[in-house]
């Protein structure tokens, strides 16, 4: 997919942010469990998503999928073991939630390689392998499959090596069946892990400490029918008002969650950019100039860190606005994954002053003036949000190619910028 655009519009209107991709994906996958029907709403139609359904519809789950009105009703009384090839999965890292559900449901998983995902870097399953293994699960991996047995597994307390979304709620989903309590020390809060314990919770589960890094799971219930939908998007939420504060427009953001978004609003006052609440719309007031720094020579600096800090995916949001500063530095630090920022390489097309200092930092200075280019984008959700931020702020027309992520990770994402003003075109 490649993407045509006109520079120098100011953004402005209302918008309704789609579902969480990331709950979307853990709700899906931990209904494995289920031998009831659960109705889920608020699910984004996205490429990951229609990923999981067709997984769903391999083990013999029965979809119905209201795209017009986000509803899924999934009856999976009938599902029967599958062993996941390449194929099967896609290019999804997400999909390595099967393990605990597949553990939870049938005792056994068994793919044919580790998941994919976006090209951010090393991203190494042996937390959730550690994990696995605490509560008994017996794991064989070689170079063309991973296997795993949890018929010898029981409740224990497990201590995750980092706080990882996708390892807690494998560990959640294998604990929910297993009759006992399990303890999780080191467990991720992410929005997404709090949505998967909501929605288990909602069908009889008995999970404790929500929103908090430690997790008690009583297991062993018999889960119910359900209707549960998911939180919004924080990444698309966050994605808005940032086209808002850097092309100076006004957005009003609905259900935008105003009781999780402290820790990113104190983001946006780093660039100068005020966002306040009526009720829960988040609005960006027009007019607003990103400013960097209140002392001369003060580099300001964005880290990432886990929930409930600013997520790492959120941190390419932030380069559009350091570019369409006046004056001023900011160094932008990814920790956790190496190759996250080399992307940022494609700015130089558009005049910007980015410097790649390591594989971790980057070190943007405002000032330039910025002009349309054609750029290509890596396959990196955030970054490709990135680079049409910039090409939004940049003179004349610019042109992104390989702009397919965007399917991952935002529903009719150009369709939402041209409903506020943006002059925009899918070219495929």
């Amino acid at each position: 997919m490649n993407i045509q655009i006109v520079g120098g519009q100011k953004l402005s209107g209302e918008i309704i942010p789609s579902g969480s991709k990331n709950s979307a994906l853990a709700v899906l996958t931990a209904s494995i469990l289920f031998d009831k029907p659960i109705t889920l709403g608020n699910i984004p139609s996205l490429s990951d998503v229609k990923t999981v359904v067709e997984v769903l519809e391999k083990l013999g789950s029965k979809v119905a999928w209201d795209k017009e009105d986000h509803k899924l009703y999934i009856d999976n009384s009938g599902l029967n073991f599958h062993r996941f090839t390449k194929e099967d999965l896609g290019d999804m890292k997400g999909t390595s939630m099967l393990w605990g559900a597949m553990l939870g449901r049938f005792g056994k998983s068994d793919f044919e390689e580790l998941p994919g995902g976006c090209t951010l870097g090393a991203r190494p399953v042996d937390t959730h392998f550690v994990a696995l293994r605490d509560l008994g699960v017996d794991i064989s991996e070689n170079a063309s499959s991973i296997t795993m047995d949890s018929t010898t597994a029981k409740p224990a307390e497990v201590w995750l090596t980092e706080l990882s979304p996708t390892a807690t709620a494998n560990v959640i989903m294998l604990a929910t069946k297993l009759n006992g309590t399990t303890k999780i020390v080191g467990a991720a809060s992410e929005l997404s892990v709090q949505d998967l314990c909501g929605f288990l919770n909602s069908a009889g589960a008995k999970i404790s400490g929500v929103g908090s890094n430690v997790l008690t799971v009583e297991g062993g219930v018999d889960l119910k029918t359900t209707e549960y939908d998911i939180f919004s998007d924080h990444h698309e939420i966050a994605t808005f008002l940032a086209l808002a504060a850097c092309t100076g427009g006004e957005i009003k953001v609905h259900n935008a969650m105003p009781k999780h978004f402290k820790p990113i609003i104190r983001e946006f006052a780093k660039f100068g950019i005020d966002i306040h609440y009526e009720g829960d719309t988040a609005v960006v007031a027009k007019g607003q100039q990103v400013r960097l720094g209140k002392n001369a020579g003060h580099t300001t600096m964005l880290r990432p860190q886990p929930w409930p800090a600013l997520p790492v995916d959120m941190l390419p949001l932030f380069i559009p606005l350091a570019l369409e500063a006046p004056a001023g530095s900011v160094l932008f630090h990814n920790w956790m994954y190496e190759a996250a920022l080399f992307w940022t390489t494609e700015l130089l097309k558009f005049g910007a002053n980015i410097t790649i200092l390591d594989p971790h930092r980057v070190m943007a200075i405002a000032g330039n003036t910025l002009k349309g280019a054609r750029v290509n984008a890596p396959y990196i959700i955030r970054a490709t949000v990135a680079l049409i931020m910039t090409a939004l702020i940049a003179d004349g027309k610019s042109t992104i190619t390989s702009a397919d992520s965007l399917d991952r990770g935002h529903e009719n994402f150009v369709g939402k910028l041209k409903s506020l003003g943006a002059i925009i075109e899918q070219v495929d």
